[in-house]
């Protein structure tokens, strides 16, 4: 049986896979604090902007939670994304290209909310995925 926490750590997963930002203001609490700082503002409104924004660059985003680990009040998640690439991500416009986006967060919880994350994503695999060439400097 999932425990409080692991339960609202699928929920913040399950909003980004379905679009449904309502399941937000269930999971995240008012003050929740990201890490890095989200470009599209703080707290559960920036999250939502960020699923939006996500699901209009990705078409057909799926999500999946491949581990998830919970040890006190923390649980670790190791996700893959996957979507086709159809509006402007890194500066690159929409390609038509299948990308698959990792990415490993840790969800800090108190009350059966998220209070704090700290997100890493593997931006360059995207890069790569979307045809961004890299090269060693002199």
């Amino acid at each position: 049986m999932p425990t409080e926490n692991e339960t609202a750590v699928r929920r913040f997963y399950e909003a980004l896979a379905t679009g449904n930002t309502a399941l937000v203001d269930g999971v995240l609490a008012a003050d929740w604090e990201a890490v890095p700082a989200m470009r599209t503002g703080p707290g559960p409104d920036g999250w939502k902007k960020s699923i939006d924004h996500l699901r209009g660059v990705f078409s057909g985003l799926t999500v999946t939670i491949e581990h998830l680990v919970e040890s006190g009040d923390m649980v670790a998640v190791r996700s893959v994304g996957h979507g086709v690439h159809v509006g402007e991500l890194l500066g690159i416009e929409g390609t038509g290209a299948e990308v698959d986006f990792r990415a490993s967060d840790f969800h800090q919880l108190a009350g059966g909310r998220i209070v704090r994350t700290w997100h890493l994503e593997d931006y360059f695999g995207i890069a790569r995925q979307l045809g961004l060439e890299f090269t060693r400097g002199a």
